[in-house]
């Protein structure tokens, strides 16, 4: 009987360890401001996310040999629109990369297209959070007509240890995504092919 006990004991630590938690890295949107110092780019923009892609979910490391999942595209995209709407006069969802009657009639000038890829990990052996999360964020961008216009690329990085994250199991997700969008929104208020006339 005792063995039966161990070995269900066992079975049921067997189940839990490799779990995937649920996770959501969408950052603090009250955080997402442009410095009152820089100048906006007068042009409006689109951008662009396929459905399949905004719904697809990713798995990466925890602690205590456990994974987490989230869907970066869905959990980042409000903060994305909020620091696009920072940096240009105007910003359109689009359905379509290539909707001429959409462009024209919103007078899109660039047409941008997110791609996020994540990682984290956690050196505990005891709780499953990730302590440390990276958001790789970069933006493909073409004028209305589809012609490539530039590429921007930032990595944001967020860390949290038990004593904040108890509280908010995705803090370090949240750190990093706020820090990636940040950080694009620097890149692009600084690219001047986009302030070109």
């Amino acid at each position: 009987m005792r063995l039966l006990k161990c070995l269900m004991a066992l079975a049921a630590v067997a189940v839990l360890a490799g779990c995937a938690h649920p996770l959501t890295i969408g950052p603090d949107l009250s955080k997402v401001e442009r410095d009152a110092t820089e100048r906006p780019i007068p042009r409006n923009v689109g951008y662009y996310i396929p459905a399949d892609v905004l719904e697809r979910a990713v798995t990466t490391e925890g602690g205590g040999g456990d994974s987490v999942t989230y869907k970066p595209y869905k959990d980042m995209e409000i903060a994305f629109y909020k620091m696009l709407g920072n940096v240009f006069n105007n910003v359109t969802r689009l359905k379509s990369a290539n909707d001429a009657e959409v462009l024209a009639k919103g007078d899109i000038a660039y047409v941008i297209t997110p791609e996020i890829s994540t990682n984290s990990s956690s050196p505990s052996p005891f709780t499953w959070p990730p302590t440390r999360f990276a958001v790789n964020l970069s933006c493909r961008i073409t004028d209305a007509s589809g012609k490539f216009v530039g590429r921007a690329g930032v990595t944001g990085n967020g860390q949290a240890e038990y004593d904040e994250f108890k509280a908010d199991f995705s803090l370090s997700g949240r750190r990093a995504a706020l820090d990636a969008v940040l950080k694009m929104q620097a890149e692009l208020l600084k690219m001047s092919a986009l302030r070109a006339e």
